[in-house]
C-alpha cells in the first residue's frame, strides 16, 4: 500500500470517527435531555448506520484497490489471480459503497430538513414547501441511485479486471449527477430558513448568528463544486475519489447536526448562569430542570421568550382594520409566527 493510499485511509478514518461522534453526541444529547426522538433523529440514526457501514469497505477498497487504474499501468503491468480476485472484490464494495455514501448524505439533509420544519411550523407555506422539498429530495435520490447501476454496459465491466472494461468503472457520469444533484439539494436547505430569519424579531447580531449557522450549508456546496473537477481531472485515482468523498462526509455531519448541539449548549450555557443565583440546596435539582427546558436538542432561541401568545395562522378577514388589506394581515401574522419559531422539539407536540 503506497503513501498515498496510506494518507487517504487515515483521512478515512480518522473523518468517519469524528463524524460518528457527531451523531452520536446529538443522539446522546436527545437521550439525556429524554425528550422523544423526532423523525431528524431516526434519520441521523440511518446516517449513523451508513457511516459505520462504510468505514470497512472503504478500508478494504483501498487496500486491495479495484479495477480503475491508469491505461499504462494496466498495458505493463501483470495480474496475478490474487491481485484480480483483490481487484474485482474492491470494485464490488466500491459500487456497494456508492449506495451506502448516496444514502447517507440524502439522509443528512432530511436530518436537516426535519430541523428546519420546526421553524415553519404553522406558517401558512408550510406544508407545501414540506412537500415540494420531499418530493425533490425523493427524486434526486432515485435518480443518483439509478444512475449508479446504468453506466457500465454489461453489468459486470464494474467490476472486470482483465480485460480491459473501457472507462465506465471510471463512474465519471455518476460523480458529476451526484454532484449537481448535491449542490441543488444543499442550496435548497439554504434558503429554507431565509424568510424565517427575515420576518423574526431579533437584533442584528443575533440575525447573523443564526445565518452563520444555517449558512454551514455553503461548506457541503463548495467542497462539491471543487471535488468534480478534481476527480475528473484524477478519474483513475480512487484515493482521489475518497478523499474528497470522506471531507464531504464529515461536512455533511458538522452542517446536519451543528444546530441541535449548538442548542445544547446554549441551553447548558443559560442553565449554569441560573445556577449561579440559585441556593446550594435546590442547586442539583433546578440545574437538570433548566437543562432540560433550555437544553433540549435544537432550540436555537428563533421564538420570543417574552411572547406566550400562540397563532393557528389563520386571520379573520371580515374584522380587519380599516385602510388594512388582506394580504397585509396575513404578512403580519406570518411575522407574528415567525417571532414564535422555534428549533425545539418540544414544539411538535
Amino acid at each position: 500500500m503506497g503513501m498515498d493510499n496510506s494518507t487517504t485511509l487515515a483521512i478515512h478514518w480518522v473523518f468517519s470517527v469524528v463524524a460518528i461522534a457527531l451523531i452520536t453526541l446529538r443522539l446522546a444529547i436527545k437521550s439525556y435531555t429524554r425528550y422523544k426522538y423526532t423523525l431528524g433523529d431516526y434519520f441521523a440514526v440511518g446516517a449513523l448506520f451508513c457511516v459505520l457501514v462504510r468505514l470497512p469497505i472503504i478500508h478494504v477498497v483501498l487496500i486491495w484497490g479495484t479495477n480503475n487504474m491508469p491505461v499504462a499501468y494496466r498495458q505493463s503491468h501483470h495480474f496475478s489471480p490474487q491481485e484480480i480476485y483483490h481487484r474485482e472484490t474492491g470494485s464490488k464494495l466500491i459500487l456497494l459503497d456508492r449506495v451506502v455514501y448516496n444514502s447517507y448524505l440524502w439522509l443528512q439533509k432530511l436530518v436537516l430538513l426535519d430541523t428546519y420544519r420546526r421553524l415553519i411550523h404553522h406558517l401558512p407555506w408550510e406544508k407545501t414547501t414540506l412537500w415540494a422539498y420531499g418530493g425533490v429530495f425523493a427524486a434526486t435520490y432515485v435518480t443518483v441511485q439509478t444512475v449508479t447501476f446504468t453506466e457500465c454496459h454489461p453489468f459486470d465491466h464494474y467490476w472486470m479486471v482483465v480485460p480491459d472494461p473501457g472507462s465506465c468503472c471510471q463512474a465519471q457520469v455518476q460523480l458529476i449527477t451526484l454532484g449537481i444533484l448535491n449542490i441543488v439539494t444543499d442550496v435548497m436547505l439554504i434558503v429554507l430558513p431565509i424568510p424565517v430569519l427575515i420576518l423574526v424579531k431579533r437584533s442584528l447580531l443575533q440575525k447573523l448568528q443564526l445565518s452563520c449557522l444555517f449558512a454551514l450549508g455553503f461548506f457541503i456546496v463548495a467542497i462539491t463544486i471543487i471535488r468534480l473537477p478534481q476527480n475528473a481531472n484524477n478519474s483513475t485515482a480512487q484515493v482521489n475519489r475518497t478523499t474528497w468523498a470522506s471531507t464531504e462526509l464529515l461536512a455533511a455531519a458538522i452542517v446536519a447536526n451543528a444546530p441541535v448541539i449548538y442548542g445544547f449548549w446554549r441551553g447548558a450555557r443559560l442553565a449554569s448562569q441560573n445556577n449561579t443565583r440559585e441556593s446550594s440546596s435546590n442547586r442539583f435539582f433546578n440545574s437538570r430542570q433548566a437543562s432540560r427546558k433550555g437544553a433540549q436538542a435544537g432550540d436555537l432561541d428563533v421564538e420570543d421568550e417574552n411572547n406566550d401568545n400562540k397563532h393557528d395562522g389563520r386571520v379573520n378577514l371580515g374584522n380587519l382594520p380599516p385602510g388594512m388589506s388582506s394580504s397585509t394581515a396575513l404578512r403580519s401574522t406570518a411575522a407574528t409566527q415567525a417571532d414564535n419559531r422555534s428549533l425545539d422539539p418540544r414544539d411538535d407536540t
